[in-house]
Formats: C-alpha cells, structure tokens, sequence
C-alpha cells in the first residue's frame, strides 16, 4: 500500500515540480505510515525504482531509444542495442535509493520523536 501511494503521490507531483522530490513525499510518507525500517526502504525505493523505469520507457519506446541510447555512450557503456535498458534501469536505481534512503530517515525521525 505505501509502495502504491508513494508512486502516485511522486508522479503527480513530478509533473510540477523538480525531480528530488521523491525525497521528501519518501520521508513524509514513511513517518506517517511505515511499521518498521526495512518497509521504509523498501517501499520507497521500489515505488520510485519502478516509477522511473517505467516513464523512462513511456518517453525512450516513441522515439527509438535515441536519447538513452547517447546517455549511454556517454557513460561508456559498451556498444550494445541493449544500451538504453541499462541507462534505464541505472536511473531507477539512483531514483530508488534517494527515495529510499529519505523514507528510511522519515522512519528513524518517528523513532526518535516516539521515543523522546
């Protein structure tokens, strides 16, 4: 359920503001609803991993991988028509630990408020 909240929330919010946002509907949403750490985390980081990869394939499927695949020379990746899905999945994964990291920071805040 967190999973699917973070990942509306953040999309919608996306389209409005810059993409760090993640981090703090992440850690908003973790202090209110998650049980422990490892659901924090985790929910975070797989709403927006999954998020990511797939409007990365929404906007790189219409136009050949062009773009994913330039990134992709760019980082030195080698010469494969499969480029652009490692482009893809680096970005979920960059996404996914930002906002999980912050919906794990969001979870040890409520600790520490709740313990104090």
């Amino acid at each position: 359920m967190l999973v699917l909240i973070i990942a509306i929330v953040s999309l919608i919010l996306q389209l409005f503001l810059p993409w760090w946002i993640i981090s703090p509907i992440a850690f908003g949403l973790s202090f209110l609803m998650a049980k422990s750490g490892k659901q924090a985390f985790g929910s975070a980081f797989l709403a927006i991993l999954l998020l990511w990869i797939g409007m990365g394939l929404i906007h790189t499927l219409p136009n050949e991988n062009i773009l994913a695949n330039r990134v992709g020379s760019m980082l030195n990746l080698p010469d494969t028509s499969l480029k652009w899905i490692i482009v893809l999945l680096l970005t979920g994964i960059i996404g996914g630990l930002a906002a999980g990291f912050s919906g794990l920071s969001g979870y040890y805040v409520k600790e520490a408020v709740r313990k104090s």
